[in-house]
């Protein structure tokens, strides 16, 4: 039964649909399965043959210890499954290394650890994959992780950057950037003399030793 909290195909970004495409061709097709799902992406061809590899084990393990087909749907439908939407979340969780929320979000669904531990990699594989040819996840706050995720900490540099004046309309300011996305950026061309690198301070410092 529909409701207010179906995710929609047309509700998420392009590499959220591509992801999820993926999953439904890997999971729910039997020995399509098997072959590369028509992808036009030849930069990670030979990555996502891993990733089907992967899946395939999975659904293995699946057909094996669990005897319960998985609930993706097919190709075409325009909304998501409470499965599916679980494995887009394990997948983001995935590309931003956090291997602990890949488990807990796919438990609910393979309750066997035999069944698990193979689903974990294949869907940490294809976010990698994915990952290496440009398509990152955006982090959602829906209703499965809105409950679940701890509060981040507001950063020192960004508290002390709102208590500032606000700039005059017509001012181009420089925007702060986050040390591990300079690569980010130089893929996706961006301007680096604009930038404003916030390096760990003094205290980090401190406990890594000093590097």
């Amino acid at each position: 039964m529909m409701t207010n909290t179906t995710v929609f195909m047309n509700d998420l970004s392009s590499s959220e649909r591509l992801l999820v495409w993926c999953v439904r061709r890997l999971s729910g097709q039997g020995d399509g399965s098997r072959g590369t799902p028509g992808l036009a992406l030849p930069c990670f061809r030979a990555d996502f043959a891993a990733v089907i590899e992967a899946f395939h084990m999975a659904m293995n393990r699946l057909r094996a210890y669990q005897r319960a087909p998985v609930d993706v749907a097919i190709c075409s439908a325009t909304h998501l499954t409470g499965t599916e939407n679980r494995f887009l979340l394990a997948a983001t969780a995935a590309q931003e290394g956090r291997e602990g929320e890949v488990r807990r979000m796919l438990r609910p669904i393979f309750v066997h650890h035999h069944v698990l531990s193979p689903f974990a990699a294949a869907i940490t594989q294809l976010g990698a994959c994915l990952a290496g040819a440009g398509y990152w996840l955006p982090r959602r706050g829906n209703m499965l992780a809105a409950s679940s995720r701890v509060p981040v900490a507001e950063p020192r540099q960004i508290r002390a950057a709102t208590a500032r004046p606000a700039p005059e309309p017509h001012a181009q300011q420089a925007q702060p950037v986050g040390a591990g996305c300079l690569a980010a950026m130089r893929w996706h061309h961006g301007d680096m003399g604009r930038a404003q690198i916030m390096w760990p301070g003094p205290a980090a410092s401190v406990q890594t030793g000093g590097l």
